[in-house]
């Protein structure tokens, strides 16, 4: 047998090679150490924010409001886990985001509400809650523990509960989500919605090389990479208060972008149902760089396609 030549044999081995890397690419993604977060949160200047979105077929609108609890008010919403030490309030205190989101389509109308508390300079979350009215009616709460996710989930049992608060639903049980490697990987865990009060703390310069945390999605941890995108030019069209004056904004800027793409932490590949604030897919987010807010989040909500959720309101601190 004739022997190749020299220069043959290394081209061989480096298209074996490149094709390896081809057909592996999530090898050197996974079981990443994720660092702490440090926050400053007087970078965040609303407190409430109003998004509206129309397509052909579903119109979606979504309140988010930012809210400094009570200390007697975390210990009445809190419920108990029966597994793992219960992540506790540290001495940074406890914020709380609470989005309401109403959707409208051609299959009725469906109301959501995400509730998260969460610390305010590492972003890790201590509860949070997913309630859904109007078709397949529930409640999921979830308490992040040191060894997992405690959930209690909710439903109704016949219309006359249906119509009653969640308190009052007789359908109930329970779920434990420990830890695999996340908590190894993973300093701090969130929920999604904080997502919205990170991009407003952080600089758009420190999303130049990508922002990534870990997120409890559902049932499961994954990793979250947040990227800066090329600036895109956006229309301003909404409206701020800042204490007794309201400003109606109305002029073109260059919005800052930024994408969001889930993955798996044991694999690191892409995970396509990340949801926030009701949508899912190519998650994109525009910034107004002069106050830091997002002025539209855009994504895919359901089997209706793209959806574009523009500011409609600020109101600031």
């Amino acid at each position: 047998m004739l022997k190749q030549p020299l220069h043959k044999r290394w081209l061989v081995f480096f298209s074996i090679l490149l094709m390896s890397s081809l057909f592996l690419p999530f090898a050197s993604s996974a079981a990443e150490r994720i660092p702490a977060l440090s926050i400053d949160k007087k970078t965040v200047t609303w407190k409430h924010l109003s998004f509206k979105g129309k397509e052909f077929f579903a119109q979606l609108s979504a309140e988010i409001e930012l809210i400094s609890p009570l200390e007697s008010e975390l210990d009445a919403a809190f419920i108990p886990s029966p597994q793992g030490v219960p992540v506790a309030i540290t001495k940074f205190g406890a914020l709380v985001i609470d989005t309401k989101i109403s959707v409208k389509s051609i299959f009725g109308k469906i109301k959501l509400r995400k509730i998260a508390w969460f610390d305010p300079v590492t972003l890790s979350a201590m509860q949070y809650v997913r309630e859904r009215r109007g078709f397949k009616d529930s409640e999921k709460t979830y308490r992040f523990t040191d060894k997992g996710i405690f959930r209690v989930a909710k439903k109704p049992i016949g219309k006359d509960e249906i119509m009653q608060p969640s308190e009052r639903w007789s359908a109930s049980n329970e779920e434990f989500y420990p830890y695999d490697s996340e908590k190894k990987d993973c300093v701090n865990i969130t929920a999604p919605i904080p997502v919205i009060y990170l991009i407003s703390a952080l600089k758009i310069s420190d999303f130049e090389k990508p922002v990534t945390i870990c997120v409890f999605n559902k049932k499961k941890t994954v990793y979250l990479d947040i990227q800066k995108e090329p600036s895109e030019a956006f229309q301003l069209n909404h409206i701020e208060v800042k204490g007794d004056k309201t400003i109606h904004k109305n002029t073109s800027i260059l919005a800052e972008v930024l994408s969001l793409k889930a993955r798996s932490i044991s694999s690191g590949q892409a995970i396509d149902d990340f949801t926030l604030v009701g949508l899912q897919g190519d998650l994109r987010i525009y910034i107004d760089s002069e106050s830091r807010t997002p002025v539209q989040l855009r994504g895919d909500y359901k089997s209706f396609g793209e959806i574009k959720l523009n500011l409609r309101q600020m109101v600031y601190k």
